[in-house]
């Protein structure tokens, strides 16, 4: 019998094979929040070797009498072509009504990529789209139409997240018409992503954050990122099967710049934060110690050469520690005098400025650390003045940090020397509930001693805790919080502000940063979102979830997974 079928196959038929996607992996926060998840979606499929120009013009005619623009021209010559993704279901069932007049054209389903959460994580999970002709080269396992990680988790994780994609094999007729099924091979679903994230943390920490800037924050202890906020930010729900022109357009030309990412794109001054580094240089060089004065008190301001460089306030006489509670600048100004540009920017390229953190999702920048060569190939050999040095110590000039590289230094401060390199992802685990990745973590050390470490430490503290410290709005009943303001200037309009973080200051459980862009001052502008976001920490009912946990609640997903891979 089965001779005589396929002999009829072969004679008057042919076995059309049909790719079935296999869906993304799910994307989990550290509370058990889906940030990441796939939906059932359709797409018409024209079969371009088959299908004639009147057919085509017809099928194209029937679309636009439904109201759906969005088809575009054959492109004959290739297996198959997708003509439109996410058809609403509506028009499925009207070509489902038409299908004898149209056997050319079939209609999939497929997992589409779906965001809960909209924007809030955006610049965190990136998000996906069909794969470019480019991108085909460095995949070779992939073809035309394949979803792929465009940035973000959904890109530096993608050889977990991307599952095995299953096939039909169906008979059709002369015309092209399905007749039955004949075999099927089942898609392997991909490995679900589990982040160190805290998804109620960052989404109490993305309502307060003002319209433009950036909050990220991790346990020093592990590295492990527990928010990574940049607002605005986009909806990447709209890349899943093509993003609109329009809003593509919107988004680019926006004076918000949405699409970029603060946390590790955005470059700026970090202004005072950078006394920590200033004063770091100062005291393992032995130029300083913590009860060192200065010989020019704090008026307001002091003369370097004929220029005025000013204070935010008169500080009066204050030592080392002082100097960091209060942020004077003239201490710090004449610090850096004492320790010239080469000095001060070697410290601050060993611990991590100027470089990439390593954390674990593209697109990172380095900033800028300028030395004494580059002074000199811009201004001219020995051409620049001391002041250069006066401004740098104090963050000001040409040096640019991100907020991510600022949590990693300071996270070293906080853990009493050791640098753990940031990680979002915590773990892989594969459709069957098997762990096949790990995030461990990798360390490094700041280059001072124990003793300055100490120093920098009850600076910091009394940024926060004393009564007068700059960082006072930061505080939350029952923590000891140490920290550090910072007020960039910027000569386009407002200034930005720093705050910078950890607690409990005994035993260090978050590091958070929290740069506003033109916000103001640091102090009354950014240490107070800090403060509330460290209150929110330690005091919110805080779930955390196993690893045993995490591989029961496999078998719930699996029926989720079945839904999508076969119930279409």
């Amino acid at each position: 019998m089965n001779v005589q079928k396929y002999k009829r196959l072969a004679r008057e038929n042919y076995v059309k094979p049909q790719v079935v996607e296999s869906p993304r992996g799910i994307i989990y926060s550290r509370d058990r929040k889906v940030l990441a998840e796939n939906i059932p979606s359709y797409t018409i499929i024209i079969d371009s070797n088959r299908i004639t120009e009147e057919e085509y013009r017809e099928f194209s005619s029937f679309l636009k009498l439904h109201s759906h623009p969005d088809s575009v021209p054959l492109q004959t010559g290739s297996p198959c072509h997708y003509v439109i993704n996410k058809i609403p279901f509506s028009i499925v069932c009207d070509i489902e009504e038409h299908k004898e007049d149209f056997p050319n054209v079939s209609i999939i389903a497929r997992p589409t990529r779906r965001y809960p959460n909209y924007e809030i994580f955006s610049h965190l999970l990136g998000y996906t789209s069909e794969i470019s002709k480019k991108e085909l080269k460095a995949h070779p396992g992939y073809r035309l139409g394949t979803t792929i990680g465009k940035s973000g988790i959904e890109k530096s994780y993608e050889e977990f997240l991307r599952g095995k994609d299953g096939t039909k094999y169906i008979e059709v007729d002369v015309r092209g018409r399905e007749l039955e099924l004949i075999s099927y091979v089942s898609p392997e679903p991909g490995c679900d992503i589990w982040l160190n994230i805290d998804a109620e943390l960052q989404i109490f920490a993305y309502e307060i954050l003002p319209d433009r800037g950036a909050c990220v924050a991790m346990n020093p202890q592990s590295g492990e990122i527990l928010l990574w906020v940049s607002k605005p930010g986009f909806d990447p729900n709209f890349f899943s099967g093509g993003i609109p022109s329009k809003i593509w357009r919107e988004w680019r030309e926006d004076s918000l710049s949405p699409l970029w990412d603060r946390v590790m794109k955005g470059c700026f001054p970090p202004a005072s934060v950078f006394k920590l580094i200033t004063a770091a240089a100062g005291l393992e060089k032995g130029i300083v110690g913590p009860h060192t004065k200065q010989p020019v008190q704090c008026n307001g301001s002091m003369m370097i050469g004929r220029r005025e460089f000013k204070c935010w306030e008169t500080h009066g006489s204050l030592n080392l520690i002082d100097a960091i509670v209060y942020s004077c600048d003239v201490y710090f100004y004449q610090l850096g005098i004492l320790l010239g540009v080469e000095r001060i920017m070697s410290q601050a390229k060993k611990v991590g400025l100027g470089e990439k953190t390593g954390v674990d999702i593209p697109g990172e920048l380095t900033g800028l650390i300028p030395s004494e060569k580059w002074y000199d190939k811009r201004y001219g050999k020995g051409r620049w003045s001391k002041g250069i040095s006066a401004n740098l110590s104090v963050g000001q000039g040409e040096i640019l940090t991100s907020p991510l590289q600022i949590l990693y230094f300071v996270s070293g401060i906080a853990n009493r020397k050791v640098l753990n390199t940031p990680r979002i992802v915590a773990r892989a685990i594969s459709s069957d509930g098997e762990e096949v990745f790990s995030n461990t973590p990798h360390s490094r050390t700041l280059p001072w001693s124990a003793e300055t470490i100490e120093v920098l430490r009850q600076g910091m503290l009394g940024v926060v805790e004393r009564i007068d410290g700059t960082g006072g709005l930061a505080r939350v009943p029952g923590i000891k919080v140490a920290g550090k303001t910072g007020t960039a200037q910027n000569p386009g309009g407002e200034h930005h502000a720093w705050f910078v973080a950890f607690a409990p200051y005994d035993n260090p459980e978050i590091c958070v940063v929290v740069f506003i862009e033109n916000g103001g001052m640091g102090g009354s502008v950014a240490a107070p979102i800090a403060g509330q976001i460290l209150n929110k920490f330690f005091y919110k009912s805080k779930e955390r979830i196993s690893k045993s946990e995490i591989l029961n609640s496999k078998q719930i997903q699996m029926t989720k997974i079945q839904d999508i891979c076969f119930g279409f």
